[in-house]
C-alpha cells in the first residue's frame, strides 16, 4: 500500500514538472530536495528517536517552509498557500515537541506524515488549474508583478 501512495505522489510531481511552470516546479523541487536532505540526515546521524526533536529535521523542514512561503507570496497562484500551510503544520509539530512531548504524543506522527498528502493534492489541483487556464486564456505570468 505504501508503494501505491509513493507512486501516486511521484506521478503528481512528474505531472507538475511536465505541465506546470516555475511555481509548480519549484515547490516540487523543494519537497524532493527536503526528502533527499532527510535521507542524508539519516545517513549521517542515524534514525531519529521519537522522544526528542531531530535538529536536522527541524532545519530541513524550516528551510522548506520558508522557501514555500516565498513562493506562496510571490506566485500568481493560490495553491502554494495550501502547500506552505501544510509545511507550517510540520514545523509546528517540531515546535510542539520541543515544548511538551506528552501533549503531542499521538498527533506528532500525523503532523509529520499527513502534510505531504495535502501538498501533493495542492500541487495536483494547482497544476490542473494552470493547464485549464492556459487552454482558456493562453500563457500568463507565473509570478505576481511588482508594483
Amino acid at each position: 500500500m505504501i508503494w501505491l501512495y509513493r507512486i501516486a505522489i511521484a506521478a503528481i510531481f512528474l505531472f507538475a514538472l511536465r505541465k506546470g511552470e516555475e511555481p509548480e516546479r519549484l515547490v516540487v523541487a523543494i519537497i524532493v530536495g527536503a526528502a533527499v536532505l532527510d535521507g542524508a540526515n539519516h545517513a549521517m546521524f542515524g534514525d531519529p528517536v521519537f522522544f526528542s526533536v531531530n535538529p536536522g529535521h527541524l532545519v530541513i523542514d524550516t528551510w522548506a517552509m520558508l522557501s514555500m512561503l516565498w513562493i506562496a507570496l510571490k506566485a500568481n497562484r493560490g495553491w502554494p498557500m495550501w502547500a506552505c500551510s501544510a509545511q507550517i503544520i510540520v514545523v509546528l509539530g517540531h515546535v510542539s515537541k520541543l515544548i511538551d512531548l506528552s501533549v503531542v504524543r499521538y498527533g506528532y506522527f500525523a503532523m509529520m506524515q499527513l502534510p505531504i498528502s495535502i501538498q501533493a493534492g495542492a500541487i495536483l489541483a494547482g497544476t490542473l488549474a494552470h493547464v485549464r487556464r492556459v487552454e482558456r486564456i493562453g500563457r500568463y505570468n507565473a509570478w505576481r508583478l511588482a508594483h
